[in-house]
């Protein structure tokens, strides 16, 4: 299912360049707060601060978002890696373990070391 449409959809762009240097600072400052730099870029066009964004989402919940989806990425990696050995038939690289052990840890008590 799509997402809902709204009474007045964004059908206009603004496209601004920025320098090499411009642009990480952006993408630095949206990401300290969990947003998606064109999200950051609109809320200070349009006369957002850094507080007021982030009054919505609390930090630690940037962060547990973020977590997750990199656990995702992670889990989807090991996934196709496994696949790939049961195809071939060879055997689990001896250095998958540890990292498997953190894994599993980390799953367990939700707390990374």
């Amino acid at each position: 299912m799509g997402r809902p449409g709204t009474s007045e959809p964004r059908d206009r762009q603004l496209n601004v360049g920025l320098t090499a240097t411009e642009y990480e600072g952006v993408v630095r400052r949206a990401e300290a707060i969990g947003m998606r730099p064109v999200h950051f870029g609109r809320a200070l066009l349009l006369g957002k601060n850094d507080a007021s964004m982030n009054k919505g989402e609390p930090t630690s919940n940037n962060i547990s978002r973020l977590l997750h989806a990199q656990l995702v990425r992670l889990g989807n990696n090991l996934n196709q890696m496994v696949r790939h050995l049961h195809q071939t038939g060879d055997p689990l690289p001896a250095d998958l373990e540890p990292l498997l052990t953190d894994i599993r840890r980390i799953i367990a008590h939700g707390v990374p070391r």
